[in-house]
C-alpha cells in the first residue's frame, strides 16, 4: 500500500506523541508498505527527508510560539497546505490516509483528503485534547475555531484506535460507534532490558533514596512546583531517618522556575535537574532510582481523567513503584491500583503528596521491582506496532 501519515511530531526529537507515530510507521515499512509522513506542527525543521526506516518524511514547521503562533500554523494547515498535500496525494495515488491526534489540523487535513480520493481514513487519537478546560479568553477562543469539526471528521473515519479503554467509552457515546479499537502506549521493552542487565548488577543497597519525575517541563498541567513542595513536605516527615533526594528529567522553559523555586525553598543540594538525556542516559538514571512520581492536577477534566502518561510505561519498564496522584477517577488511577504499582492520591495538595512520598520511602521494601518490571512485556512498542499495522492492513 502507498500510506499517507498525517502527524503533528515525529522524531527526532523524541516526545510523548512523535515515539508512537515512530514506532507505528516502522512495522509498516518493515511490511514493505510505502509510507510518507506529513509533519505538520515541528518546533524546528523543514523540507523534506528519509527517516530511519526508509519513509519519506516531510515538515512543515509551526509558524511563531505561543497562542498567536499556533492560530497561523492552524489556518496555514486548513487553508494553505489542504492543496499542496493533495496535489502530492494525485501524484503517489495513496490507498490509505492515517491522520494522528493531536493535532486536530492533521484530522482535518486527512478527512479532507480521504473524502477527496474515496479512500480509507484511519485516525489514532493519542488523547482528548479537546476536552482539556482551558481558562484564558484566548485559548478558549481557538479552542471554539479549532475543534467545531473534530466530530464529524471521527464520525467519517473507517477506524478510530485509541489509547485508553476510557478515551474509547467516551468517543462511542460522541460519535456513536462501534468502528474503535484500543491500542495503548507502549515502551522500548529491548532497549531497557540492554541497559538493565548492563547495570543492575552495580546497584548496591544504600541509605539513599532517589525519587525521579520524567516529563516535558514545557507544560505546567506536569504540575512540578507540587512535586517539587510535595519532596520538601517529605524531608520534613522523615528527618534524619532516611537521605532522601529527587532528580527532575527533562527539558523546556519552566525549567529555570522550577530552578528558582528549588534554590528559594533551600533544596539545593536535594534536587537535581538532569536536563535533556540521551536515550540510554535516561533510561540508566530511571533504573537507578526507587520511586517514581507522576502528577495532574486536580480537578481533572476528560482529557486529564481518561488519558494516562507515556512516562508511566517507562517507570515500569525500568521497575519502579510508582506514586501518581490527582483527579478520581480517572484511567491513571485505575492503572496503578490495577496493577498494584504503587500508590495513587486523590488530590494535588503538596503535603498530601509529601506524606505518600515519605510512606513509600519508609515501606520501600515491599514493592517487588521485577515484577513491577515484568509487565513491561504487555506494552512493548514493537507487539503494539504489529497490531495496530494488522487493523490498517485489514482496510485494503
Amino acid at each position: 500500500m502507498n500510506i499517507i501519515y498525517i502527524v503533528g511530531l515525529y522524531p527526532p526529537p523524541e516526545t510523548a506523541n512523535g515515539i508512537r507515530n515512530y514506532y507505528f510507521v516502522g512495522e509498516l515499512r518493515r511490511r514493505g508498505h510505502n509510507v510518507t509522513v506529513i509533519q505538520i506542527t515541528p518546533r524546528a525543521g523543514n523540507g523534506a527527508r528519509v527517516g530511519d526506516h526508509g519513509e519519506l518524511v516531510v515538515s512543515y514547521p509551526t509558524i511563531g510560539s505561543r497562542s498567536l503562533g499556533r492560530i497561523l500554523t492552524f489556518l496555514r494547515n486548513i487553508y494553505m497546505l489542504k492543496p499542496v498535500v493533495s496535489n502530492y496525494a494525485e501524484r503517489i495515488k495513496p490507498s490509505l490516509v492515517i491522520s494522528a491526534y493531536p493535532p486536530v489540523d492533521a484530522v482535518y487535513l486527512g478527512h479532507r483528503l480521504s473524502r477527496t480520493l474515496g479512500i480509507p481514513f484511519v485516525v489514532d487519537v493519542h488523547d482528548l485534547t479537546e476536552f482539556h478546560v482551558e481558562k484564558r479568553l484566548l485559548k478558549k477562543l481557538s479552542r471554539s475555531i479549532y475543534y467545531r469539526g473534530l466530530n464529524n471528521a471521527y464520525a467519517g473515519a473507517d477506524l478510530l484506535i485509541t489509547t485508553t479503554e476510557a478515551q474509547k467509552i467516551v468517543l462511542e457515546k460522541i460519535i456513536n460507534t462501534n468502528n474503535i479499537k484500543v491500542i495503548p502506549n507502549g515502551v522500548d521493552v529491548e532497549t531497557y532490558q540492554g541497559v538493565y542487565r548492563s547495570i543492575s548488577m552495580n546497584r548496591a543497597s544504600r541509605d539513599l533514596v532517589e525519587v525521579v519525575f520524567l516529563g516535558d517541563l514545557s507544560w505546567r498541567y506536569q504540575v512540578v512546583d507540587k512535586i517539587i513542595l510535595g519532596f520538601e513536605e517529605a524531608k520534613r516527615i522523615l528527618g534524619g531517618k532516611k537521605t532522601v533526594k529527587l532528580k527532575v528529567i527533562g527539558e523546556g522553559p519552566l525549567k529555570k522556575s522550577l530552578i528558582r523555586l528549588t534554590k528559594s525553598r533551600g533544596l539545593e543540594h536535594y534536587i537535581r535537574f538532569t536536563g535533556y538525556l540521551d536515550r540510554e542516559s535516561l533510561i540508566e538514571e530511571l533504573i537507578l532510582s526507587d520511586i517514581a512520581i507522576a502528577g495532574r492536577p486536580k480537578p481533572g477534566d476528560l482529557w486529564i481523567i481518561t488519558s494516562i502518561r507515556l512516562t508511566i510505561y517507562e517507570y515500569i519498564a525500568a521497575g519502579l513503584p510508582i506514586l501518581a496522584f490527582g483527579p478520581s477517577p480517572s484511567y491513571t488511577e485505575y492503572f496503578i491500583k490495577h496493577n498494584d504499582l504503587g500508590v495513587y492520591l486523590d488530590t494535588d495538595d503538596p503535603r498530601e503528596i509529601g506524606k505518600g512520598i515519605a510512606n513509600m520511602v519508609q515501606d520501600l521494601s515491599k514493592y517487588d521491582r521485577e515484577r513491577i518490571r515484568s509487565l513491561a512485556r504487555n506494552f512493548d512498542w514493537k507487539e503494539l506496532s504489529k497490531i495496530f499495522a494488522d487493523y490498517v492492513e485489514k482496510l485494503k
